[in-house]
Order: C-alpha cells, then sequence, then structure tokens
C-alpha cells in the first residue's frame, strides 16, 4: 500500500500563526520504532520548515506545486521501484524545498532534497516546478533505503561504520540511477585526481563510527578540500566497480544487499592495483 501525504505551501501558509502545532500534527506519522530522527521538530529543522514563520506570504505561494501531477509522478515511480523492492506500506511525505547553501549555484528544479526516516518512510522536498527527471532518480533513490529488507536497520550508532554508508548510498545510487536519467548536480565534481585525494583521506576511516569525520567525507568540507557529496560519487564508483569487476549482471538489485562492505572496498583497491 502506498500513501502520499503533500504538505504544500498552501498549507503552511494557511497554518503560519499556529505552525508548530501544524507541523507536530503533520508530521507525526513520519516517526515510528524504527526511525533515525524520534522528534518531529528534528524533521522540520531537516527541511528548514520553521522558516514559513517568517517567510511572506508572496514567497510561500510562489513555491506552490501541481499537487495533482506530483501525486500521479509520486504513484508512477513507486510502481516502477516496486517491480524490484518489496515494499508493505510506504509512506511519502511531500515537502516545500527551501534552498541549502550549496543549492544556489543550480537551477530551482534542482533543489529536490530527501531524507528515509526508517523502513517505508520517506521525507521529500520539492521545488515548485522539479525537474522530474532528478526527482523521480531521488525518489527510486530513497525508496532503496526504505526498503524493510535494507540490511542498514540492523545496524546501530555502533556499528554504522563508514564503509556501511558507502554500501547504503552507493547501492542505492547503483539502483536509482538504473532507472532514470542521471541529472546529479555534483556528478562532475569527482574527477580522478579528486577521487585520488578523497581515497588517501577515507582509506584509513573506514570502520570509523565517528559521525563528525563521516559527515566531513561523505556530504563534504572546505577544510579537507571535499567536494559536496564526494561520498556519494565514491560510494557509486565502488559499487559499480564491483559489480564491473565481477562482470555480471544483477538480475535482482536485492543481490547487493547481501555483500560485505569491505567486498566492495577490496575490488576497489584491487582495481587500483593496491
Amino acid at each position: 500500500m502506498l500513501k502520499i501525504k503533500q504538505i504544500t505551501p498552501a498549507k503552511l501558509l494557511a497554518n503560519k500563526d499556529c505552525l508548530e502545532e501544524f507541523l507536530k500534527k503533520e508530521l507525526a506519522d513520519s516517526i515510528t520504532e524504527e526511525s533515525w530522527m524520534n522528534d518531529w521538530k528534528q524533521l522540520a529543522q531537516r527541511f528548514q520548515l520553521f522558516k514559513f514563520k517568517e517567510l511572506p506570504e508572496s514567497e510561500i505561494t510562489k513555491l506552490q506545486w501541481d499537487t495533482d501531477h506530483v501525486q500521479s509522478v509520486v504513484e508512477e515511480t513507486f510502481y516502477h521501484v516496486d517491480q524490484y523492492l518489496s515494499f508493505n506500506d510506504m509512506h511519502i511525505t511531500i515537502l516545500p524545498a527551501l534552498p541549502f547553501p550549496f543549492h544556489h549555484e543550480h537551477p530551482q528544479p534542482l533543489w529536490t532534497n530527501a531524507f528515509t526516516n526508517g523502513p517505508e518512510h520517506i521525507l521529500i522536498a520539492i521545488p515548485p516546478q522539479p525537474d522530474m527527471d532528478f526527482f523521480q532518480y531521488l525518489l527510486a533513490h530513497e525508496s532503496h533505503h526504505a526498503s524493510p529488507e535494507n540490511p542498514i536497520y540492523n545496524l546501530s550508532l555502533y556499528t554504522f561504520t563508514l564503509e556501511e554508508w558507502y554500501k547504503m548510498e552507493g547501492t542505492a545510487e547503483y539502483f536509482s540511477l538504473s532507472l532514470y536519467p542521471d541529472k546529479r548536480w555534483w556528478k562532475d565534481n569527482f574527477p580522478t585526481d579528486v577521487e585520488t585525494n578523497y581515497w588517501d583521506q577515507c582509506k584509513e576511516h573506514l570502520k570509523s563510527t565517528d559521525d563528525n569525520l563521516k559527515s566531513q567525507l561523505c556530504f563534504g568540507s572546505e577544510k579537507r578540500v571535499i567536494p559536496v557529496f564526494a561520498g556519494y560519487s565514491f560510494a557509486l564508483n565502488l559499487v559499480s566497480n564491483y559489480v564491473s569487476s565481477k562482470n555480471k549482471d544483477i538480475s535482482d538489485i536485492r543481490e547487493l544487499f547481501t555483500i560485505e562492505p569491505s567486498e566492495f572496498i577490496e575490488y576497489y583497491k584491487l582495481n587500483l592495483n593496491l
């Protein structure tokens, strides 16, 4: 079963005077016992929703999207993904996308961003006229995370290492890009020389569970001269290299769930003749 909720700019505007109460109610069903974020305020902050309290009406109305069209695209995407992954009761919440600092160099249709808060619970923020290829790619990526079969739900804060993060994101990227065109705005930020520098920085920390360190390596760091989302590019390279090295067609994407993260790393090192 698929359940779609659209928390539109129009709804946020209508509830602007009681925004916190409204958001608490609307985000409540995105939180379960297995959620990564178990406080509705964390989710609201993740998607910058408290900013709507100060935004003028004219700015909020500009963010409105075609709800019927978005509904049909989400349904189409989910039923496509459902051919490869198993779900029981998927919840997808659509939110308005406000730009993060890294978005300002890119057109508004590519501001779509998302977070999976646990098995079968996705929140995805979209601009008023999202690039539909990018929207569907990202929704497929998050659906891979949200699969109840995904082994990430067997991990804890103490076992979610950097290499486990690479497996989680690399397999999701490999899956979603096998279904939809590649509109990733960060994909050209990871040429060979940058990847070499990146590998030198991450190779000694593959077993680390330090969130601060993982954040820099995964999402980017000016101090370390790591481009935005370099970790995603590296993770995709790990998985793509593994598949090509095995010289096999992955007919069932769930096969990659069973691969140990260290195996992706070993095949990568073999490819580099390390």
